[in-house]
């Protein structure tokens, strides 16, 4: 081979081993979809009239508060009263804790948890309870647990004006057995209690559960989002169930000029091609097994059992920092956790096929370069 042709041919190598990686940010750390929404959200947005951009709803006119809540109510046999609509989860905590909480208050909320579930009872004044999850394990894979023992014994003790329940939970990905969670709404029956299920969709897609429990626990919320396994956080739209000792709450949630009409016609769309959206959470799962089993090989590192589109991973403290700068260079970014409850842990959104496999090959080559065993 001459000279000429070698460099080209090493030139090429180079190109292609270095190409592996994406040229910009690849966002594996927001629990954001990097698939996107069913095709059908797209060929909707290409029709995007006057109406939906420049018009009021005009759902009052019928009766309800919108199409995407008489929907929603329809399909799970409630009254359209006692579907909310919202920007997200996140928009449904704010107002239940500012439709309910106030000064001196206090909020019961897990200790591994979302941060900003322990930000928002400071915006009305309100203190937060902390409950602790445990450790064990699910089916072999560690996994953490919902202590209801303790979580009652701490919501007697103090007497919260509201409780939080996040299942699945972010950034642990565990969710709160049923029998458990039937015996702490037991224990709560006279307290408004939200449970969020933001990630709802990815490890189950059960809702024979919700009417049940809205009509047997009056203080009780539902709160779920098209955030996550519907892929629409862009749009940020949002649902809830509400139950009937919960007017002040309805009445505080409800918009007389309507709700974002682009939004909740995507959400009606979303909802149409649910079939579209078990097909991506069954790759998902795929892609979450061979995580447990890739770290499992690796020495000191934990992955958690995920019912979420996230898995939480211990990580060995002597190569973390190394670790992140090693994939920051490559433009792979994960969330390393720096807070109270974890010092040690990364979470890790799940991204395409493709995506997955080029991290935890990443993650591999990294602990093989630093002879990490």
């Amino acid at each position: 081979m001459s000279k000429a042709k070698k460099k080209s041919s090493i030139k090429k190598q180079k190109s292609s081993k270095k190409s592996k990686f994406p040229k910009e940010p690849l966002f594996l750390d927001r629990n954001e979809s990097q698939t996107g929404p069913t095709p059908e959200v797209y060929k909707i947005l290409k029709k995007v009239d006057l109406q939906l951009l420049s018009w009021y709803s005009r759902d009052f006119m019928k009766g309800i508060k919108s199409a995407l809540s008489k929907r929603i109510a329809d399909d799970f046999g409630f009254d359209e009263k006692h579907v909310l609509l919202s920007y997200g989860s996140e928009d449904l905590l704010k107002q239940i804790i500012h439709c309910y909480v106030n000064p001196g208050d206090k909020i019961l909320i897990p200790r591994e948890a979302w941060w900003y579930y322990k930000k928002v009872a400071s915006e009305r004044g309100g203190t937060n309870v902390e409950y602790p999850m445990k450790k064990g394990t699910y089916e072999g894979v560690p996994y953490y647990l919902y202590d209801v023992d303790e979580m009652i014994q701490i919501f007697n003790d103090t007497k919260p004006k509201v409780v939080v329940i996040a299942s699945p939970n972010n950034p642990t990905g565990n969710r709160i057995d049923s029998k458990d969670l039937k015996r702490f709404l037991d224990a709560t029956k006279d307290t408004i209690t939200m449970i969020d299920e933001a990630y709802w969709g990815f490890g189950s897609t059960e809702n024979e559960y919700v009417k049940p429990y809205i009509d047997e626990y009056p203080n009780l919320v539902i709160c779920r989002t098209f955030s996550k396994f519907f892929a629409l956080a862009g749009f940020r739209i949002g649902f809830a169930f509400a139950g009937r000792n919960l007017d002040v709450l309805i009445n505080f949630t409800t918009r007389y000029l309507g709700y974002n009409r682009v939004s909740e016609k995507l959400g009606m769309v979303a909802l149409d091609n649910i079939k579209w959206y078990l097909k991506i959470g069954k790759q998902y799962e795929k892609d979450k097994e061979m995580m447990y089993k890739e770290f499992g090989k690796l020495k000191g590192f934990v992955p958690f059992k995920s019912f979420a589109n996230f898995i939480l991973v211990d990580i060995p403290v002597e190569i973390r920092a190394g670790l992140k700068k090693y994939l920051d260079e490559r433009n792979l970014r994960i969330k390393f956790l720096d807070e109270e409850a974890f010092r040690t842990e990364a979470r890790i959104s799940l991204g395409t096929k493709e995506d997955n496999k080029l991290l935890m090959n990443t993650i591999k080559q990294y602990c093989k370069e630093v002879n990490w065993h």
